[in-house]
């Protein structure tokens, strides 16, 4: 009886050391891939994935040097917002309605957003610029 205690302490123990090392996963996927002007960022890049009604939004983990995107998702999928944060050297934002244009085509969860973004690239940052960008997202 002693023994099963302690085998049994020991599984929910380790259980729960890896479901801390572990990061959150996104809702039914993890990556996106990305390309601004045309030119690939890199790798798939992980990304969070989260749906609040009808509202999605897909964004990577590092806060500093990323990108969010919000999606509305009711009656006609649309884009609401994208902003890169010095990701692929580029800073800017889309905004609907306001700055740049946008359009997203798919559903359940996978997406693809393209458009243009008013922003400037970090090896020039006083030059305004206006570029375009790819997101291929799975959530």
């Amino acid at each position: 009886m002693d023994n099963r205690l302690v085998a049994t302490v020991a599984v929910v123990l380790a259980a729960a050391a890896a479901g801390c090392s572990s990061p959150p996963a996104a809702l039914g996927g993890t990556t996106a891939k990305v390309t601004i002007n045309g030119q690939s960022t890199g790798d798939a890049h992980a990304v969070t994935c989260t749906q609040t009604g009808w509202m999605w939004n897909i964004k990577t983990p590092d806060d500093a040097k990323g990108f969010t995107a919000f999606l509305d998702t009711g009656d006609e999928v649309t884009v609401q917002s994208v902003d890169f944060r010095d990701f692929g050297g580029f800073t800017g934002t889309f905004w609907e309605g306001r700055l740049g244009e946008a359009e997203v085509s798919g559903v359940g969860g996978k997406y693809t957003i393209t458009g243009s973004a008013d922003g400037s690239f970090t090896e020039n940052p006083s030059n305004a610029v206006t570029a375009t960008f790819r997101i291929e997202a799975s959530c």
